[in-house]
């Protein structure tokens, strides 16, 4: 006799069911699915798997698109008792078979459109891995990661990490079953499965799903849905905020949450300032859940990411400041192989941090390599080229926000002997040299670089040089 306790996440939706078939579940422009229609779908799609001869606790892909088909796929595997591993619809399916094939994944489930999800629609694809990878029946799902070398990771994230990240993030942000929420951020990644897919199957919150992507589409469905919840990224913020008439956001939206990559006190003061609403920075990690939340709003324009979400506990790790996070939302382990950053309950990230009073402000990344316009920077690279230039001491290259909020740039600080170094001088000695993605926009020209007291470059404190004299020349 089985021992597992029943999946909470299952549990929740066939109450949702039970009781509320009728609801809404999904909405887009022109097309609604209820939990009803989303259940019948999932558990004809469960009976196609279970006769698909695959291994029970075993890794199956999902490729679906926000909408309906997602949520029928996810509830489908798990009712089959297969963790589903989170695969980006818009990838090809050889780029999504590489990935599966790495993990040890039994096979993939995949459906042509996010609003084309009846049953006989979606594609069940066998693969043949030498050992198909186990993980158990209590496994919710398989996130997928990357470090700076980009090989992919799977974070293996129990139904009870998922359900309890939930109910941290609806606590901290106010959200309940009758919220609607823009689902604009892709389900497949941790940051939408978390904040949207999840909320949706556990609490029946309504979905708005644009049955045809646009740039615009989330707003368009803000107004036409009468939003209540927007999480989003950085750059949409800031290209809307760049836009000559922004569309006026719906009376009814009180939250619009920022995640999944740094937002920029530039992008979270325009779009207050053209919008009429402050942008609310969440931090969190596919391994850990959310890490902390900014309530007032502004944080950005702070230099923080708010402070550490109740049941979270964070600590900052060693003299750099490593930032170390467990709760019970932590995942459980990473595929192919453990890591021992993930694992006991706790995640240590690759995050450096300080504590500015109650909240956290980042102020670098352990490894160091730098993504700047989707390509990959070594910081050493550039430093050993500043040493070159003449009237350079030392110099430190690290990561900063882009002009304009959108993404990554390089800055750097640089201890000078001569005093008439300026910022043209220096970064037209880097344009000769290297490539423009490489060229620092961030600059300070200082006498010394600043230490702590055992001799190590002080991060916090360059950040804070660059802050007060280098974005003028960026």
């Amino acid at each position: 006799m089985s021992t597992t306790p029943p999946d909470p996440l299952l549990q929740a939706f066939d109450r949702l069911a039970a009781t509320r078939a009728e609801r809404p579940l999904v909405a887009g422009l022109r097309a609604v699915a209820t939990v009803g229609e989303i259940d019948r779908v999932a558990a004809a799609l469960a009976l196609r798997l279970a006769a698909a001869g695959w291994e029970e606790e075993t890794l199956v892909g999902l490729s679906a698109a926000n909408g309906p088909a997602f949520l029928a796929g996810f509830l489908a595997l798990r009712r089959a008792r297969f963790a589903p591993v989170l695969l980006d619809a818009g990838a090809p399916s050889t780029a999504q078979g590489a990935v599966l094939g790495l993990l040890g994944a039994r096979g993939r489930l995949a459906a042509p459109g996010g609003w084309a999800f009846a049953p006989e629609r979606w594609e069940l694809t066998t693969l043949r891995p030498a050992v198909p990878a186990g993980v158990g029946r209590e496994i919710g799902a398989v996130m997928l990661t990357s470090g700076t070398t980009g090989s992919p990771r799977g974070v293996v994230a129990p139904s009870a990490a998922l359900v309890a990240d939930d109910a941290q993030l609806a606590a901290v942000m106010g959200l309940a079953a009758a919220d609607r929420m823009v689902a604009a951020v892709p389900f497949s990644h941790a940051y939408g499965l978390k904040s949207l897919a999840v909320p949706a199957l556990v609490r029946g919150s309504l979905l708005l799903s644009a049955e045809t992507p646009s740039p615009l589409a989330p707003l368009h469905l803000a107004t036409a849905g009468e939003a209540t919840f927007l999480p989003t990224v950085p750059a949409f913020l800031a290209a809307v905020a760049r836009l000559a008439e922004p569309p006026a956001l719906p009376a009814s939206l009180r939250l619009v949450v920022s995640a999944g990559a740094p937002l920029s006190a530039e992008v979270s003061a325009a779009f207050r300032e053209r919008c009429g609403r402050p942008v609310h920075v969440f931090y969190g990690a596919s391994e850990s859940g959310g890490i902390t939340y900014d309530r007032p709003g502004g944080a950005a324009e702070r230099g923080t990411v708010g402070e550490p979400i109740p049941g979270v506990e964070v600590e900052l790790v060693g003299e750099e400041g490593r930032v170390a996070v467990r709760s019970a939302a932590v995942a459980d382990r990473y595929l192919p192989e453990p890591g021992p950053e993930l694992a006991g309950g706790r995640y240590l990230t690759g995050d450096l941090g300080v504590w500015k009073g109650s909240e956290l402000a980042l102020c670098g990344r352990v490894d160091d390599l730098l993504i700047v316009k989707g390509k990959k920077v070594d910081p050493r690279e550039i430093e050993r080229l500043l040493a070159a230039l003449p009237g350079v001491r030392e110099a430190a290259v690290f990561g900063v926000p882009a002009p304009g909020g959108a993404g990554r740039a390089v800055g750097a600080v640089i201890a000078v002997t001569d005093g008439e170094l300026d910022y043209a001088t220096v970064t037209g000695f880097c344009r000769e040299r290297l490539a423009d993605y490489q060229v620092p926009r961030a600059l300070a020209l200082v006498s010394e670089l600043p230490r702590t007291a055992r001799g190590k470059l002080d991060r916090t404190a360059l950040l804070a040089l660059l802050d007060t004299s280098a974005r003028a020349g960026a």
